[in-house]
């Protein structure tokens, strides 16, 4: 056997190999994608989820459908990606929404762990409790898998920053000025109307520092994310 024929062997398995791994990332991308679709239509449309609060702001009441937005946004995106690899402008979008992610399965299972969202709801189905956990878990591992594998992130610090910025400011407005005077519950010691009931228990100056930590653990996820993206030995930034 010569060498030209090793060499075109050598090419069919190269050519099968890379066949393979783009088949295995549209079928990741279908499945992330079409998780996304669903959630979105149930959570954010429909205006179901885990928790129970107001009526008033659906589904957007809730940072974590926040986050399923930003995600579902990026699934289709990543979709378009497949069918033009030129298509790249929505990787500005992936270290913020790496960086949502993670605040909203560090905050959901911390603060539950801690009572914040009050008594647990009893009589879950096995529906219920896969859905709490592709929300607070399962949409962020997808997400992650993405960036690490088949996208590029963390390449321009000021455009990719803002979206983390946009999303944490306009969240708290939202809650502040829009979903908490238009709803009577639920109800704290303090007042009523934020969808999360350990906000309610809070006054003016609690929920500012609350903000402000949670503002820290962002921009430490920020380097952890990039951290992890880039490697070590690249700039906190």
């Amino acid at each position: 056997m010569g060498w030209p024929h090793l060499k075109i062997i050598y090419s069919q398995k190269v050519h099968y190999h890379l066949r393979c791994a783009l088949l295995n990332r549209r079928n990741f991308r279908i499945l992330a994608f079409g998780l996304t679709l669903y959630f979105f239509i149930t959570n954010i449309i429909l205006g179901f989820y885990v928790l129970k609060a107001g009526s008033w702001g659906g589904g957007l009441k809730f940072l974590t459908n926040w986050n399923l937005l930003l995600n579902f946004i990026i699934a289709g995106c990543a979709l378009l990606n497949e069918k033009d690899s030129k298509f790249i402008s929505y990787y500005f979008l992936l270290p913020g929404s790496m960086v949502l992610n993670v605040l909203v399965f560090l905050l959901y299972w911390i603060i539950k762990l801690f009572g914040g969202f009050g008594a647990a709801e009893s009589g879950w189905s096995v529906i219920n409790v896969l859905t709490d956990y592709y929300m607070h878990f399962g949409t962020s591992v997808f997400l992650f898998v993405e960036v690490l594998f088949y996208s590029k992130s963390f390449e321009k610090f000021k455009k990719e920053y803002s979206v983390f910025t946009f999303v944490f400011i306009a969240y708290i407005i939202w809650m502040e000025f829009f979903v908490q005077i238009n709803n009577d519950v639920p109800c704290g010691a303090v007042s009523c109307g934020f969808p999360y009931l350990f906000l309610n228990d809070l006054d003016y100056i609690g929920r500012i520092i609350f903000y402000l930590i949670v503002w820290t653990m962002g921009n430490l996820s920020w380097i952890g994310c990039r951290k992890l993206v880039k490697g070590p030995g690249h700039s906190l930034f």
